[in-house]
């Protein structure tokens, strides 16, 4: 009922503000799981509601820059998925809520003028994005960050984050499978939140022009800041 729970929260977050799924689950879930099971957990989780957004959206998606971001995300998965699988239970809690605190900030703060050379940075974005993913799955923040920064526009933008991610989520379970993280522990945690996501899926389509999505933001990194300082300190 936990992760159910912590799972629709971050599967409405997701429907409602395009981004936010891995962000809001992952803290949520390291309070009760080692973070070796919750990241491929969550990559497996996230490949039907993200598959169901992409048939939803698919004709928004900006191609070109899925395509820059998703090759350097794909070469820095391994990177994060090699120190996923070195690093200890508690080391990786406390360092992944540290990062929670840190992205939700991070979140908050004004973007300033675009970069001239885009091209450059989203490849760097991509590839910091990919190696945040494989040891954390949270891989949104950097794209965010770099969007709103050089003011794209926000539907195409936002079908071109979902379908980023879902590269990535399918990319990465390979990387996870060859480090033994792919197990019995990871299937049933994922199993277990799978009736949370289809209930936050409906709840966030629902709600999406019923409610300012900036308040419901504004909320959701409030639970992350909560989440990453509990991983912290507990």
């Amino acid at each position: 009922m936990y992760v159910s729970a912590v799972l629709f929260l971050a599967a409405s977050l997701q429907g409602i503000t395009g981004f936010g799924f891995m962000l809001l689950a992952m803290p949520g879930l390291i309070l009760g799981y080692p973070a070796q099971v919750v990241v491929p957990a969550l990559f497996i989780a996230w490949i039907p509601l993200g598959s169901v957004q992409m048939i939803q959206l698919w004709r928004e998606v900006d191609w070109r820059k899925l395509l820059l971001l998703s090759i350097p995300g794909l070469a820095g998965l391994p990177i994060g998925v090699h120190i996923l699988s070195l690093t200890d239970t508690l080391t990786m809690q406390r360092g992944i809520g540290l990062l929670m605190v840190g992205l939700a900030l991070m979140l908050q703060l004004r973007p300033g003028r675009p970069f001239k050379r885009e091209q450059p940075t989203v490849a760097g974005a991509g590839f910091l994005s990919g190696a945040l993913a494989g040891c954390t799955a949270v891989s949104g923040p950097p794209i965010v960050l770099l969007g709103l920064k050089q003011r794209w526009d926000v539907p195409r933008f936002r079908a071109t984050l979902l379908a980023y991610f879902l590269i990535l989520s399918l990319g990465g379970l390979p990387f996870h499978y060859n480090a033994g993280l792919l197990n019995a522990d990871c299937l049933t945690l994922c199993v277990s939140g799978f009736p949370g996501i289809v209930a936050g899926f409906f709840a966030g389509t629902w709600l999406r022009n019923r409610i300012a999505s900036e308040a419901f933001r504004w909320i959701a990194v409030g639970m992350v800041l909560l989440g990453g300082l509990v991983a912290i300190f507990s």
